[in-house]
């Protein structure tokens, strides 16, 4: 069966991501406007403005590791 996943965009000046359990919660004005499974994430990207909690980008960059080992 075929994965579906999905990449992410955001450009919401002063939104901050983070990894809580199994999932990315996006908070803007310290309010939770977006969770998502982090099995479902093909990728992030940030313009501008946005700000990633350090255990989300170690999160990924394992999950990223995983699927294209040396």
């Amino acid at each position: 069966m075929k994965k579906c996943l999905t990449l992410f965009l955001f450009t919401t000046q002063g939104a901050y991501l983070s990894k809580e359990g199994e999932t990315v919660a996006v908070k803007i004005n310290d309010e939770i406007a977006l969770r998502r499974a982090c099995a479902h994430t093909r990728g992030i990207v940030c313009f501008g403005q946005v700000s990633c909690s350090p255990y989300l980008m170690g999160s990924a960059l394992r999950a990223r590791l995983r699927e294209f080992p040396h």
